[in-house]
């Protein structure tokens, strides 16, 4: 029985042909790039196109940001004390003074800063931000950021 280049049944790493990481693929998907020529093996999890694809920038630079995807850029953490349990998410800005659902503007905080802060601008509560919040570079830079696949970690330049 021939052996196949990638690991089944797992989620793939594609590569641009400059070797940018651009999207993540199913294995079955991989064997079609593979099979038609247009990618090639760099290891069972990861393969790069042959000819450079261009993403339009919109494409990569707009993506709107979830809970969890919130709960993963803080690494789980009180951006204001440090803790990790009774988390929730905190508008920086408050809603009520224009505050927006954007990832600048959201961040994790526990329940007790989240209530001490309650609807006050930072600057009015004596709190501080462990770091100032932003969005990622783009959703692939974002997963691989936070990936448990070693054969991934080195395509991680953000």
């Amino acid at each position: 029985m021939h052996e196949l280049p990638i690991e089944p049944y797992k989620t793939i790493l594609v590569l641009n042909s400059s070797y940018e990481p651009i999207n993540f693929t199913n294995w079955k998907r991989a064997i079609v790039l593979l099979l038609k020529e247009k990618a090639q093996v760099l290891s069972s999890r990861v393969i790069r196109l042959l000819d450079y694809v261009k993403l339009p920038l919109s494409k990569i630079m707009n993506i709107a940001p979830s809970r969890s995807m919130i709960y993963r850029r803080d690494n789980n953490t009180c951006q204001y004390c440090g803790v990790r349990s009774r988390l929730t998410i905190d508008h920086v800005i408050p809603r009520s003074k224009g505050g927006e659902d954007t990832w600048e503007n959201l961040v994790v905080a526990c329940s007790s800063c989240n209530t001490k802060k309650g609807n006050m601008l930072l600057e009015h509560t004596g709190m501080k931000l462990a770091r100032k919040p932003r969005a990622p570079v783009n959703k692939i830079i974002f997963d691989l950021e936070r990936t448990n696949v070693e054969e991934w970690r080195q395509y991680h330049y953000g």
